[in-house]
């Protein structure tokens, strides 16, 4: 089982007709063009528990898989072992509803704007990635966690055709929109919910956040936190933590403050910051206008946020960076080891739309400990994505510790 974990890690490093007929044509030339779309409705039947990753009423590895993590000391010794409880299928009153990143195998889907259907991709590689990242929530209860009809790499490019990008993306977000409506009018007789994702699953998230929460007083009270991981350029007006992606949702900018949202995308401390992807789904005005998004990022007054309620902007101790155990074997009874008092991390701000959360190595020359972030900066998206898909590893103790805290303040 590690061995397979490993392998899900390496792996995962891979216009609108015009509505006036009457019109003579050059009239309909003057006309401006509604950058809108239709959003779909999901093909997908998720009745169907085969169309789910992972689901309470599906046998799959997370419900029987040994959550403990044992920290291991610069000696490689197991210097303690933290005990999680696994509520992958115990109803606690909470519920996670994950979102897996962008996990395709497929040529093509490096090359081309499209999506990829369900049966096209690597089902075993999806799970064994999600409990690499995220397999510590079922910690809070049960975990629900669709397939879907992926948007491949490419529709994310800056040169994508903007009409196209929103189709794709529009198609994968309304299979995430049908789980989380099967999910919640069948499984959550009013239990809290926690949103969590990665890199693509972040952006779907972020879109549910908007067409489904946003509105909705009951289903904001509801939500502990969103935790959008590998999700750059969250905005608002300067000096504000809402009104920009969202109206109503807050970024969170205390620990224990619930109905929030937790984004957080990973750099290296020397390393530049990246200017702003504009093929990113918050600047496409097709999105925008559907209603995905509340309103267009405005450069002039909008500011970029993430969280900083844990670390802020003095570098600190990175609390426990968690990583699979598989490929090390370090720990004879945990699956996940933990490396404390290894690195730095802080909130840099170089500009107003220039934030990341800055991680520095900092072990001392005699420590035996792997360095895994290193080997990420060989990456050939390393200058644009930075630790992307080391987030989780990187901030998940800090997410863990403020959802205890929010559970603690949620009424």
């Amino acid at each position: 089982m590690k061995k397979l974990l490993l392998l899900a890690l390496i792996i995962l490093q891979t216009a609108c007709s015009k509505s006036d007929n009457s019109s003579t044509e050059e009239e309909q030339d003057d006309d401006p063009v509604i950058e809108v779309i239709d959003i779909p409705t999901s093909t997908v039947d998720f009745e169907n528990t085969e169309n789910w990753v992972i689901h309470p009423e599906k046998t799959t590895i997370l419900p029987f898989y040994n959550l403990d993590i044992a920290v291991i000391d610069e000696n490689l010794n197991v210097e303690e072992t933290i005990v999680v409880e696994n509520n992958a299928t115990v109803n606690t009153g909470i519920d996670v509803f994950w979102v897996h990143p962008t996990i395709l195998t497929t040529p093509q889907s490096a090359f081309t704007p499209q999506n990829i259907p369900i049966d096209e991709q690597d089902k075993l590689l999806i799970n064994l990635t999600i409990i690499a990242q995220g397999g510590l929530l079922a910690k809070y209860g049960r975990v629900f966690a669709p397939h879907y009809r992926q948007s491949s790499g490419k529709t994310y490019s800056e040169d994508t055709d903007k009409e196209e990008q929103a189709n794709i993306i529009a198609t994968s977000y309304s299979d995430v929109k049908a789980a989380f409506l099967e999910y919640l009018n069948n499984y959550n007789n009013g239990n809290k919910i926690i949103l969590a994702g990665h890199s693509q699953g972040s952006y779907l998230l972020g879109m549910l956040l908007r067409d489904v929460f946003d509105e909705n007083p009951t289903l904001r009270n509801q939500l502990v936190v969103a935790a959008l991981a590998g999700m750059a350029y969250v905005y608002a007006e300067e000096n504000q933590y809402k009104g920009g992606w969202w109206k109503n949702i807050p970024l969170c900018t205390t620990t224990n403050e619930c109905g929030c949202i937790s984004n957080w995308a990973a750099f290296d401390e020397a390393q530049d910051i990246p200017d702003i992807n504009p093929g990113l789904p918050e600047f496409n005005p097709y999105l925008i206008n559907s209603g995905l998004v509340y309103r267009a990022f405005d450069e002039t007054e909008d500011w970029f946020v993430q969280d900083f309620s844990y670390y802020g902007e003095t570098a600190t101790n990175l609390d426990y960076y968690i990583t699979p155990d598989s490929g090390y074997d370090y720990a004879e009874d945990a699956n996940f080891i933990a490396f404390n008092n290894f690195y730095t991390a802080r909130q840099r701000r170089e500009a107003n739309q220039k934030v990341v959360l800055s991680i520095d190595f900092a072990a001392q020359p005699n420590d035996q400990r792997p360095n895994e972030l290193e080997d990420e900066q060989d990456h050939i998206n390393y200058s644009n994505w930075g630790y992307h898909i080391k987030d989780y590893h990187i901030y998940l103790w800090a997410l863990m510790s403020q959802i205890d805290e929010k559970l603690e303040n949620c009424n």
